[in-house]
């Protein structure tokens, strides 16, 4: 029985031990002043940073606001300590920190009666050697000083022209011993500046007095808690209000009024005096007596500006000394956002590195697909021109045998001329001149022989024209000459359907020409279109147009237009090309022929497309004496 009772208070004590080992440790955070000022929040701040850097410390924070500066009368203290003993009797704080004159004094004159054997860290201005060396075992902290001087060299160094200092203070007790202090500090000065004093001022009045102030003139603020009507502030709001109204640069003594609207200061430092208590808080929690850990003593403040004030009041940054501080300043985005810049910079870079190598292998895709259709087209010309010079060869070819033939032909066909016209003679001599159809005879033998004639005078010139390609061209009367084709071709357009329209009635012009080589090329360019306008199978509504009109350059172009179904464009050229031909039964040697001669006389044969259907095939000739 007495071993289990043994066993469970075991129990109970470790289990109350573990208690004590979780539960929190407790912070109690006194301030002098108001408790919405940014001074208790920038210490409250950088101390709770210190802790949770001791993660294993579980830690609760807890704030008072004794105000001080407002109430400090002996009633009001008395009970004060009465509240804050009933308060925390029965369950005191593990640790706390004073912050300010008011609060620090309170705690080192009542310690034993509010939190006996509670370790203290202290938070205090103006403290002496001796101040620091005669504090009670359990208390350490943090002292600062406020510099008055090195503020007021500061301000005469950045506005060399300064004459006039304006000190705001309040009417507090706070303030008064504020100003107390800063009245010692600038006896040595008072030969070299003005010192006017704006205490106690109501905002209303402070803000109006700033105005009137000279241009020689520059502000500093102390402290004002309270004004002569007893009414309470928040000093950074009295800066705001001050600043805002100013005609000349402000000056202060604490960094919390940074961004509030003053120029600088040679400024306490209350994030710097935070980190510094929060790092004794840590200690003391972590098991560190107090006494044994020395007082922190800033013993000069840092010199610190508003980079907006200084542009506001065009206030050169070269004067500011080497050390100084420069914060609220306009950084570039290559300063703030350094890595980042960076970052996108390359990646952009890569991006149109990318981009540009896209850009320049579709250069160089769309140039090899331009010389590959290129390369293309060339080959399919190289290809046409090779089928064309095949048929060329070939045509030349057969002309040449057709040459050869056809040169035996005229040889071979001018002998039985020969005969028939000797024939035709020999007959017209025998017929005797009574015969009843004498004289009928006579004159069909004489057509006989002049055909014949013509016939062999036709093939002799063919064959000089083939052999030396030059033709006997004389001055000729073109109309005769048309209108003797154009009757000889008459009966076999009827027989086709179609009839021959010549609409020309005034004299036509002379030519230079053989005049049968001419005919020979009408009768041919007649006999094409009527066998084109045959194939419409439309007969009897159609006709062939021939007619002949003088051009500028001294040349007379006939033309023959038919209304059959033309000539491709594709075979425009061929047509006049030897052995071409478009009809079945055809040698393709007429067209040829035709080209041959009027190029031997100077001028040129061509087909174009009739505008009413069909074709229209044209050649010139050189008018008589235009070369003279």
């Amino acid at each position: 029985m007495r071993l289990w009772v043994l066993i469970l208070w075991l129990l109970v004590l470790a289990s109350a031990s573990a208690v004590a080992l979780n539960e929190p440790k407790r912070i109690l955070f006194l301030n002098s002043y108001r408790g919405a000022g940014p001074t208790n929040k920038v210490f409250a701040t950088r101390i709770r940073e210190q802790l949770d850097l001791a993660s294993k410390i579980p830690v609760e924070i807890d704030s008072d606001t004794l105000n001080l500066a407002a109430v400090h009368d002996e009633e009001y203290v008395r009970k004060l300590i009465e509240t804050y003993r009933l308060k925390y009797d029965s369950y005191p704080p593990s640790l706390v920190v004073a912050v300010f004159r008011p609060a620090v004094e309170l705690l080192l004159h009542h310690r034993s009666e509010l939190f006996p054997g509670v370790p203290i860290v202290l938070c205090f201005t103006e403290y002496s050697q001796d101040d620091v060396e005669q504090l009670p075992p359990g208390v350490t902290g943090v002292a600062t000083k406020i510099d008055f001087t090195g503020t007021l060299e500061l301000m005469s160094q950045l506005q060399p022209d300064v004459k006039k200092i304006a000190l705001i203070v309040g009417s507090s007790d706070v303030d008064a011993a504020r100003e107390q202090e800063a009245r010692e500090a600038f006896r040595p000065y008072e030969s070299e500046f003005e010192f006017t004093w704006f205490r106690g001022l109501p905002l209303r009045e402070l803000t109006e007095a700033v105005k009137a102030l000279p241009s020689h003139a520059a502000i500093l603020y102390l402290v004002q808690h309270t004004d002569r009507e007893g009414l309470s502030y928040v000093p950074r709001n009295v800066v705001q209000a001050v600043a805002e109204a100013a005609t000349v640069p402000v000056y202060g003594l604490w960094d919390t009024l940074i961004g509030a609207g003053i120029v600088g200061g040679r400024l306490i430092s209350f994030e710097q005096q935070g980190i510094a208590t929060g790092k004794i808080v840590r200690r003391i929690l972590e098991g560190e007596a107090p006494e044994a850990i020395s007082v922190v003593r800033m013993e000069r403040n840092p010199a610190i500006v508003d980079a907006g004030q200084l542009k506001r009041w065009s206030i050169d940054e070269r004067l500011l000394p080497d050390d100084s501080r420069i914060l609220n300043r306009e950084h570039s985005l290559w300063e703030e956002h350094r890595n980042a810049v960076l970052v996108a910079g390359g990646l952009i870079a890569l991006q149109a590195l990318w981009i540009a190598a896209l850009l320049t292998n579709r250069k160089r895709l769309q140039r090899a697909q331009a010389s590959l259709g290129e390369e293309s087209d060339h080959r399919v010309q190289a290809e046409e021109l090779t089928r064309r010079l095949r048929l060329r060869l070939g045509a030349v070819e057969k002309q040449s045998a057709l040459g050869a033939l056809a040169g035996g032909i005229a040889h071979e066909v001018n002998q039985p001329l020969i005969a028939i016209k000797n024939y035709a003679q020999a007959a017209h001599r025998y017929l005797r001149a009574d015969s009843a159809h004498g004289g009928k005879l006579a004159e069909l033998l004489s057509e006989m022989e002049g055909e014949a004639g013509r016939a062999g005078t036709i093939i002799r010139k063919i064959r000089k024209l083939l052999s030396s390609g030059n033709v006997e061209a004389v001055p000729v009367e073109l109309d005769p000459v048309l209108r003797e084709v154009i009757a000889l071709m008459r009966p076999e357009a009827e027989a086709y359907g179609y009839r021959l329209d010549y609409p020309v009635t005034s004299p036509g012009p002379t030519v230079l020409a053989d005049a049968l080589q001419v005919q020979l090329v009408l009768v041919n360019l007649l006999r094409n279109a009527l066998e084109a306008t045959a194939s419409r199978a439309q007969q009897g509504d159609g006709a062939v147009l021939i007619a002949f009109e003088e051009t500028a350059d001294q040349m007379v172009q006939v033309s023959v237009a038919d209304c059959g179904p033309g000539v491709p464009a594709n075979e425009v050229e061929d047509i006049f090309e030897p052995l071409y031909s478009a009809k079945e039964a055809g040698m393709g040697i007429g067209l040829a022929t035709c080209r041959t001669i009027i190029e031997a006389h100077g001028g040129r044969i061509w087909c174009a497309p009739n505008p009413a259907g069909g074709a229209i095939f044209c050649f010139t000739l050189p008018i008589a004496g235009a070369g003279d």
